[in-house]
């Protein structure tokens, strides 16, 4: 089961430095969380964009040496 959820409230409790931004359109509002999990030091989030239907990873985290990094990739194009 896919859940919304509003990335505006959602990010009150994370680290993220801006909120995730679908890079087919854009758009920064509500995005469906299709799965969650953790590569290295990074959260990873699959999400799907509820305006254009495109779905990206969006990665975020501490590296080991204190930097924080954010970035996206898109998984699939979205939806014609």
């Amino acid at each position: 089961m896919v859940k919304p959820f509003k990335a505006s409230s959602y990010i009150v409790g994370t680290r993220w430095k801006h909120l995730p931004k679908c890079p087919y359109c854009g758009y920064e509002g509500e995005f469906k969380i299709h799965k969650t999990w953790h590569f290295r030091f990074y959260e990873v989030e699959r999400l799907e964009c509820s305006r254009c239907h495109g779905v990206f990873n969006h990665y975020h985290g501490t590296s080991p040496t204190g930097k924080k990094t954010e970035f996206v990739i898109r998984v699939k194009p979205r939806a014609q």
